[in-house]
């Protein structure tokens, strides 16, 4: 999304006489930042708090995911304008793209992986500390350089074992 933002932005620059290629990069942008956002952060607020609350508070959680969304959207539908002013059209959308990366870390380091997960799994999940959480995740960049980019066979480090939980709660297994 950040590179998106940042491809916008730059797009601002192409000189007013390339009026086709300026309009052209700066739609590009915009819809890239689209095709990133639509499934990748868009989702988020629904599923990560229709996953993670129990079921006696799920329905305020979700309230109050989407209740946080809705504000951050206003918040940026108002603020934009002045800093539009404030930093030229091209710094507004660095800016904004700043934030994605800040965004991306606190993701990273904060918010665990949900995916597949029964009810009991994520009381485990969430029983890790968030400092050993951060630190966990930090050490997936490695595994994700060495699968994705350098195309090794390795598995991620696990962070808890399904076993201990079913050891521990005794679910029937």
């Amino acid at each position: 999304m950040s590179m998106a933002m940042l491809f916008t932005g730059f797009s601002f620059w192409i000189p007013e006489s390339s009026h086709s290629a300026r309009l052209a990069c700066i739609a590009l942008g915009t819809y890239l930042f689209g095709i990133v956002y639509s499934p990748g952060e868009g989702p988020v607020p629904f599923t990560y708090t229709a996953e993670v609350y129990p079921l006696y508070v799920r329905s305020y959680g979700m309230a109050l995911g989407t209740a946080t969304m809705w504000f951050c959207n206003f918040i940026l539908g108002v603020t934009w304008p002045s800093l539009r002013t404030a930093f030229t059209i091209q710094g507004a959308f660095g800016w904004h793209a700043s934030w994605c990366v800040v965004g991306w870390w606190m993701v990273l380091l904060f918010m665990p992986e949900t995916k597949g997960k029964t009810l009991e799994e994520l009381d485990q999940v969430f029983s890790v500390p968030t400092r050993l959480h951060a630190r966990y995740g930090l050490r997936q960049i490695g595994y994700f350089f060495n699968r994705h980019l350098l195309q090794r066979d390795v598995r991620p480090e696990v962070l808890y074992e399904r076993e201990e939980l079913v050891k521990a709660q005794d679910v029937g297994f």
